[in-house]
């Protein structure tokens, strides 16, 4: 019997072609998905789902928040209206609203120091200045945000890490200028305070 001839063995792709292959793969992958993402911050499971936690129990209490606007450097108060006394308070943000939060807002050290006016015309913006200080010099305000429940204003200072691992704040202590508008208030008298770690700063104003 005559033995069959051998089928030539495919040949290897050479191994220039293996990487041109892989690097094909890797552009398109990338141009594929750069061009079908949506635009914004991403997804993140948990802390969306803690943040949708915290504004359901929020509102089920009767808490609405309310649009600020911030600026720095910080403009010195206005001497328009005679201003407010501030009064110290309880620690944090207090047991009604901390029970409302999945995840607690990481707070300045403490509230030094608030300028804010003893009344406002109804329709015109609210403006205070005030001064806190970082227990940690490589963090920075990243967001204050004000709730209303009634007549009551809740402004919560929130720190973040600063971006980097070598920059630092040159000082612990910073002063803020914040506004809100009026239009959507009533008329009467209110009750605010801005929170820290340490006490709160708490004063009585008129919408007029």
């Amino acid at each position: 019997m005559t033995a069959k001839p051998r089928r030539p063995s495919p040949k290897p792709w050479p191994m220039k072609w293996i990487v041109v292959a892989i690097i094909v793969f890797v552009i398109g992958y990338t141009a594929i998905n750069l061009y079908f993402r949506k635009p914004g911050r991403a997804y993140r499971p948990y802390q969306d789902s803690q943040d949708r936690a915290t504004v359901t129990r929020l509102l089920a209490a009767g808490w609405q928040k309310l649009p600020v606007d911030t600026r720095r450097p910080v403009e010195k108060a206005s001497a328009d209206e005679a201003p407010a006394t501030p009064t110290r308070d309880y620690l944090g943000i207090g047991p009604d609203l901390e029970s409302k939060f999945a995840e607690k807002p990481k707070l300045l050290a403490t509230i030094d120091k608030v300028v804010p006016p003893g009344s406002v015309a109804q329709g015109h913006d609210y403006s205070l200045y005030f001064t806190g200080s970082l227990s940690d010099l490589k963090a920075q305000v990243g967001e204050l945000t004000l709730y209303r429940k009634g007549n009551e204003l809740v402004l919560i200072p929130s720190i973040e890490p600063l971006p980097g691992t070598d920059l630092r704040s040159r000082w612990n202590d910073s002063n803020y200028w914040v506004s809100f508008p009026t239009t959507n208030l009533p008329a009467g008298r209110y009750e605010m305070r801005i929170v820290a770690k340490g006490p709160a700063l708490v004063w009585s104003f008129t919408i007029r």
